[in-house]
């Protein structure tokens, strides 16, 4: 199994758009009305409630193609994550990122139906999570597919920034059906009235009668029979004018995001949909239940960039650091950049803990555009700051200047270092010689300095790092033969 935890740098397609409500997209769903809901829907007062927001875990699983082309973009699964969690704010449920990212590349699955899909779950699904498959197309004509208790596969067309799929996919997840439920799959004339039943199924009545026995079985969503994406009227409602058993006429209730109406439609679940997918996360999800922690929204605020500057030149292309200070309450950062200030071409992203990042793929002589965006497990709707720019040189960075006659092996740990922390130098020498140490900012200035004598051999070094702001720091190691540089990255 390929699974990066932490940081990933991958080719970006221009932005897709979202689907076309008129199209033939569909959710692929098979489970029916599952046996959990069947057993809730008899008794929903033997269920509990939880008046306290519920926090259930999301582990991400990005498919691509054999050569790693294809992958959803990093800045749009956060705005992808951020509508779910606001689709999700009345249910009083939460989601939270856990663990690192899965990136898949396989054709298979990259284009896959619900068999295919199946086996790419049980292969990668990590347990006691919600696993959702982000692919090119979960199946032909599908935005996506939940399948019970094993994972949620979606289409990345589909959720753009205001798309509801992913909601509707994890409301499966946890129980629910269409509104429409019984209806999908049959070809119906709407000019004509709905048949009693439909495959075994009730069909709904617009009195009400039996709105807990037939279609999703919720007596708060009315009576839906269309089973295809269709647009709403301006007071949310479907278009189409449908026909009840009785001869009673209808329209769909387009706010719902379980029915098939487009996103600029559907917007809610109902309370009894609500009600359902609270005692399902408390009962049948409970085990998902580990982690309640109750993460704070990133602080808004300007993203403040320590290297590169706005505008600087630097001497080498390969091995540079990008520094930022932190941003409260931040966990991670997108780190974009590109030769393009609009970021519409050739992009490079990079999801990175903490507030530094080196990057080795950088061309010379070349300007570039750069950008962050501060997110944690839970909240990801905090926008990329400001774009800064830098231009690179054309020498390449070893790292290592001027090299000292009688010294080798020379190694710098940890690098990046944390301010106030100790820095290690691992040190080879042929001969007993005295060495200085001296700290530097990228400016000359000095913040710290140390000596020893070194012996013949393998000497382990350490020189005390002051508390610093976050930076690109030099340190020259002199002895009477010479000095060599290294650069050392200072973070918080």
């Amino acid at each position: 199994m390929t699974r990066i935890f932490i940081v990933i740098l991958f080719f970006i397609a221009p932005g897709l758009q979202a689907q076309n409500p008129q199209s033939s997209h569909w959710c692929g769903t098979q489970d029916g009305k599952v046996a959990w809901l069947q057993e809730y829907q008899a008794n929903p007062k033997a269920f509990s409630r939880s008046a306290d927001t519920l926090y259930l875990p999301v582990t991400i699983h990005l498919v691509g193609t054999a050569s790693g082309a294809g992958y959803f973009g990093l800045p749009d699964l956060l705005d992808a994550f951020c509508t779910l969690n606001r689709d999700f704010e009345t249910v009083n449920i939460q989601f939270y990122l856990e663990g690192g990212i899965s990136y898949i590349p396989n054709n298979t699955y990259y284009n896959h139906n619900f068999d295919t899909g199946s086996e790419m779950m049980t292969a990668y699904n990590v347990p006691n999570t919600i696993n959702c498959y982000i692919s090119n197309s979960p199946g032909e004509n599908l935005c996506g597919y939940s399948a019970y208790n094993l994972g949620v596969a979606l289409a990345k067309s589909c959720i753009q920034p205001d798309d509801h799929t992913w909601s509707h996919e994890l409301g499966h997840f946890l129980s629910l059906p269409h509104p429409f439920y019984g209806w999908e799959g049959y070809d119906h004339d709407y000019g004509k009235p709905a048949p009693e039943q439909i495959n075994g199924n009730l069909v709904e009545r617009v009195d009400g009668v039996n709105c807990d026995i037939a279609g999703d079985g919720f007596c708060d969503t009315p009576p839906d029979y269309l089973n295809y994406r269709w647009n709403c009227n301006t007071l949310g409602e479907s278009i189409v004018l449908q026909t009840d058993p009785l001869g009673v006429k209808l329209k769909s209730d387009g706010s719902l995001i379980m029915s098939y109406s487009s996103d600029v439609c559907s917007y809610r679940f109902s309370d009894e949909q609500i009600a359902a997918m609270q005692a399902n996360a408390l009962t049948d999800k409970a085990e998902f239940l580990y982690d309640q922690t109750v993460r704070y929204p990133v602080y808004s605020g300007p993203v403040v960039p320590v290297f590169p500057g706005e505008g600087d030149t630097i001497t080498t292309f390969n091995e540079i650091p990008f520094v930022w200070e932190p941003m409260p309450e931040a966990t991670h950062y997108i780190v974009e950049y590109s030769i393009n200030p609009g970021f519409n071409s050739a992009v490079f992203q990079f999801s990175t803990v903490g507030n530094s990042w080196v990057s080795s793929k950088l061309v010379k002589n070349k300007t570039y555009y750069w950008r962050l965006r501060p997110y944690n497990a839970q909240h990801t709707c905090e926008a990329s700051s400001d774009i800064h720019s830098f231009t690179t040189g054309d020498q390449l960075s070893t790292g290592v200047e001027d090299l000292i006659d009688g010294l080798s092996a020379v190694h710098i740990l940890p690098n990046p270092v944390h301010s106030g922390a100790p820095l290690s130098i691992r040190i080879s020498s042929e001969r007993s010689l005295e060495l200085n140490a001296i700290l530097m900012t990228s400016g000359g200035n000095e913040v710290a300095l140390q000596q020893w004598q070194l012996n013949t051999g393998l000497s382990n070094l350490q020189i005390d790092v002051p508390a610093l702001p976050s930076g690109l720091y030099v340190l020259k190691l002199r002895t009477a033969q010479g000095q060599m540089v290294r650069k050392v990255l200072i973070t918080q």
